[in-house]
């Protein structure tokens, strides 16, 4: 089960993404990113209570920054534990996502 809020902060929107982001939960991930995308200039995907992440979840991120990049937006996910940043890491998506320790703003 994930839960997604939404909130502007210094000219960012952020979406913040709780629980697990696995086959069940990506679309609703996806859609909840291309829709902030869609509508802000500065879109953060704050991870700091996502637990896990699977590769359906990896995917809705790209699809998402790939989203941004068409629309010249600037997105970085941030704030993600230990475990969730071995799963970026290891798929080797921290060198082509913008990845921050904390939210930029």
């Amino acid at each position: 089960m994930i839960q997604l809020t939404e909130e502007t902060r210094a000219g960012w929107c952020i979406v913040g993404v709780r629980g697990r982001v696995d086959a069940e939960s990506a679309d609703e991930l996806e859609a909840a990113l291309r829709a902030a995308i869609g509508a802000n200039g500065k879109v953060a995907a704050n991870f700091a209570g996502v637990d896990y992440v699977s590769s359906a979840g990896l995917r809705a991120v790209i699809q998402a920054a790939r989203a941004a990049q068409g629309k010249s937006v600037e997105f970085t996910i941030c704030s993600m534990n230990a475990h969730v940043k071995k799963v970026f890491d290891m798929s080797g998506l921290h060198q082509i996502l913008h990845i921050q320790g904390e939210l930029p703003c």
